[in-house]
């Protein structure tokens, strides 16, 4: 019961964290606005970490794996975001979700974990869904390939930081796990605020607005900070339920649930269109991580 409102509370964390990503991105903040949003997001999560647990010990181990997770960290938000601007949220966190493949692979091959049939047909669906991703129209081909670029690459960080999360938990410094998190998190934030200066250094010089504190920079900035709070609670309970469950039980539950509360907000919150081709791809993708969760065993 304990682990079962734990993934509650982290599917939701999860839910409006993704909520304040699309909510940036419909602000058309470019590139410049994404590391910064991942910079200010990643600040406010380590902060909150320490203030929920402390830092406590860190080995060599945790911080070379911590730094290698805050990279892999910022490549995946900045790379979601991007994903966000020129696509939909629904079909994009359908493709996202499928990470628990990846995941639940490295489970059966180096933890002696079983991969059940039913996960197997969740794994045809996943391409099946794959295949309707792509919208047809020829007009929209470009930006359309571009969000499918984004979204795989988003896809295949947030399966490593699965994989990261599994290997720190399954060593023997798993009780590092705030020291961990947090080093993760400020060396994300690191890598977003310097790959930032330089994006904004090369922009053509355009003349300085006077900074001012209104309506909108309060909302934004409200935006960054709980986006940062609702990721600090969403990896450190991850992280814990990454050790004590399966991952062929938890990834495919945390990434299946998400996908669908995610889909739903996305239809009622963001009024999203999608063709029917890329309706049957999210069905498909549905049905597909219904079938990784493996409820037949």
């Amino acid at each position: 019961m304990e682990n079962a409102i734990t993934l509650i509370i982290s599917l939701f964390a999860a839910l409006f964290a993704n909520v304040t990503k699309k909510y940036y991105s419909g602000k058309n903040n470019g590139l410049y606005g994404g590391f910064f949003f991942n910079a200010v997001g990643c600040i406010t999560a380590a902060a909150v970490l320490l203030l929920w647990g402390g830092f406590g010990g860190l080995s060599v181990f945790s911080l070379i794996l911590g730094i290698a997770f805050g990279a892999v960290t910022a490549l995946q938000g900045i790379c979601n975001i991007a994903a966000l601007r020129c696509g939909p949220m629904s079909y994009t966190t359908v493709i996202i979700s499928f990470a628990t493949v990846i995941s639940a692979m490295t489970g059966v091959l180096f933890y002696n974990e079983q991969l059940h049939w039913a996960q197997i047909v969740g794994i045809l669906f996943m391409l099946a869904s794959f295949v309707f991703a792509a919208n047809s129209n020829q007009n929209e081909k470009k930006a359309n390939l571009k969000w499918l670029v984004l979204s795989v690459i988003t896809f295949l960080a947030t399966g490593a930081i699965g994989v990261m999360q599994k290997v720190h938990q399954s060593s023997d410094y798993r009780l590092e796990l705030n020291g961990f998190l947090i080093t993760a998190f400020i060396s994300s934030a690191i890598f977003c605020a310097v790959f930032a200066v330089i994006i904004k250094s090369r922009e053509v010089e355009k003349p300085k607005k006077p900074f001012a504190l209104n309506k909108d920079a309060v909302t934004i900035l409200a935006v960054m900070l709980i986006g940062g709070l609702c990721v600090a609670v969403n990896n450190k309970l991850n992280l814990y339920l990454s050790g004590v469950m399966e991952s062929a039980v938890f990834f495919p539950i945390v990434n299946g649930g998400g996908l669908v509360i995610a889909t739903v907000t996305a239809v009622i919150a963001f009024k999203e269109h999608l063709t029917k081709k890329q309706w049957l791809g999210v069905v498909l993708g549905i049905i597909s991580v219904v079938f990784l969760c493996n409820p037949f065993s």
